[in-house]
């Protein structure tokens, strides 16, 4: 690939807390040398800004829609801001085109595919689309079809709630356009790869690339002190039921009534499940021993990590959904830190790590290893220190940003030749 290749980046929420991973994509790719525009369908609604986006001023390099406002009023009024502020990039007489009384039919479908991407109505062109989730892949796709998209190469990442396993069927006529027009495809674990290849047997030019962790923003935690006189247990994700943070309460009830009292759950993130977590703590008489810290920046993630012993993530597979964890990032993340994961061996999350050696993958279903698991970390200290070492040199190798982006470049170059 080019070094200065202009990439068009689609996402639906930018800067999310909860995607870092697109923001060490993104960051990767300038870092390369090429010059990345972000359109994104939603502007986040937390105060948390992670000090990544700061760094790379990415604000400046963001294009937010205008359609997402709550009222028809707010709508307009944004429409009008947006077409003022990018009035200089705009191709005016696609404008005026649209308006030709001669060609009403086709027009219709041009407005409505114009009004979900605003950003094809600008003079500059990109050499490549990068979309993220394929529901974003489709509008392009339509895009492509009725012929006002020119972009020479589009590549799709899918995620996970992209491809959700019950919902195959769907997903054959939904994606049928985007196997059509998109020139390759990513997904970040083998698991990811299975449901793809369900809805489409024949597809090709796809590449395993997982998500990843910029060291250079996780190094500097790296000195803060465990804490000994407390066996510190990490739950970090957002609280919602296929994640498991209501068994990681029930495994701490199970110690503390062992009698096992120098210990605390830290839970970070927010959810669905934030108020029925509090009442369950509450229930259990364990709030002494758990910490809910909600929201929190990247940057206060890694500080807790670093002074943690254990991370927990006990998920399962939704039974609506069959959804489970694809790849989960923070896992990594919390390797990197020296920290042994304990979880469940559901969907893409042993891909993440290396059984008994950096972790214990355990079958979802079965409680009682989990706290068995936990309660001999807690006596095994030596066994803390081993497998946290092992831990951090497996994620530097396989998923630190750079060996990422390195992967992701050469699909580029697949896709460009």
């Amino acid at each position: 690939m080019c070094q200065k290749s202009k990439i068009l980046v689609i996402v639906t929420i930018f800067p999310s807390v909860t995607e870092t991973f697109i923001l060490n994509q993104i960051t990767d790719l300038i870092d390369r040398g090429n010059d990345v525009t972000v359109f994104a369908y939603n502007k986040s609604n937390d105060s948390i800004i992670h000090q990544l986006f700061l760094d790379y001023n990415l604000e400046k390099r963001t294009i937010t829609h205008f359609k997402n406002q709550k009222t028809k009023w707010l709508v307009c009024k944004e429409a009008f801001i947006f077409f003022r502020k990018y009035r200089k990039k705009i191709d005016f007489s696609k404008v005026f085109f649209l308006l030709n009384p001669f060609s009403i039919g086709i027009n219709k479908k041009k407005i409505k595919v114009y009004y979900d991407l605003p950003v094809l109505l600008f003079k500059e062109s990109f050499d490549v689309v990068h979309c993220h989730f394929g529901y974003n892949g489709k509008k392009i796709a339509d895009a492509y079809q009725i012929g006002i998209c020119k972009y020479p190469k589009a590549i799709l990442s899918f995620h996970g709630s992209d491809l959700t396993p019950s919902k195959v069927e769907l997903y054959k006529n939904l994606y049928k356009d985007v196997f059509k027009f998109f020139n390759a495809f990513t997904i970040n674990s083998i698991y990811l790869q299975e449901v793809l290849l369900k809805i489409n047997p024949q597809l090709k030019n796809y590449y395993l690339i997982p998500e990843g962790f910029k060291k250079q923003y996780l190094q500097p935690y790296l000195q803060v002190k465990k804490e000994e006189s407390f066996f510190k247990i990490v739950y970090c994700g957002r609280l919602i039921n296929w994640k498991g943070p209501d068994r990681a309460l029930r495994f701490i009830k199970v110690m503390v009534d062992s009698g096992l009292m120098n210990l605390q759950l830290h839970i970070i993130g927010n959810g669905e499940m934030k108020q029925e977590l509090l009442i369950l703590a509450s229930q259990l008489k364990i709030e002494n021993y758990v910490v809910f810290h909600g929201a929190i920046t990247q940057e206060n993630v890694f500080k807790i990590m670093a002074s943690s012993s254990v991370f927990l993530l006990p998920g399962i597979a939704d039974k609506q959904t069959q959804r489970s964890e694809a790849q989960g990032l923070v896992l990594q993340e919390a390797q990197y830190f020296k920290l042994p994961v304990i979880t469940s061996n559901v969907g893409g999350i042993k891909y993440g790590m290396i059984p008994n050696e950096t972790g214990f993958l355990i079958e979802s279903e079965n409680e009682q290893e989990f706290v068995e698991k936990l309660i001999f970390l807690y006596k095994n200290p030596q066994l803390i220190e081993e497998m946290g070492k092992k831990g951090h040199e497996f994620v530097l190798t396989e998923f630190e940003s750079k060996i990422i982006g390195d992967r992701l470049t050469n699909a580029y170059h697949d896709m460009i030749q």
